[in-house]
């Protein structure tokens, strides 16, 4: 996979996951970073206004958690969290959680 960066302060060395919101909470397992372990960052992109919530197995999100909008990314540091809930705002909204590392 080639590097990429993002902007200029973050490299892109393993691909990431896309899942789509909906009406109820559902979680996904946070990707591996490059060297096949769990990510410490990624960056989480939306194309429309969801809410996250890093967790463990089994975490659920709702509408008082963490705010994603489309056009405004987040890098967030899961360090000691498995997964990532997520939930729609009012309509579907697909996201995108890649690994990131410095450098």
């Amino acid at each position: 996979m080639s590097y990429r960066t993002v902007d200029g302060l973050l490299t892109v060395n393993a691909s990431g996951i896309q899942v789509t919101s909906g009406a109820a909470s559902a979680v996904v397992a946070i990707p591996n970073d490059a060297s096949g372990t769990r990510a410490r960052y990624v960056y989480v992109a939306s194309t429309g206004t969801a809410y996250i919530r890093p967790g463990v197995a089994g975490t659920t999100c709702t509408v008082n958690d963490m705010m994603l909008v489309a056009g405004e990314p987040l890098v967030l540091n899961v360090q000691g969290f498995t997964s990532i809930a997520y939930i729609q705002e009012t309509a579907a909204a697909k996201i995108n959680i890649t690994p990131v590392e410095a450098g």
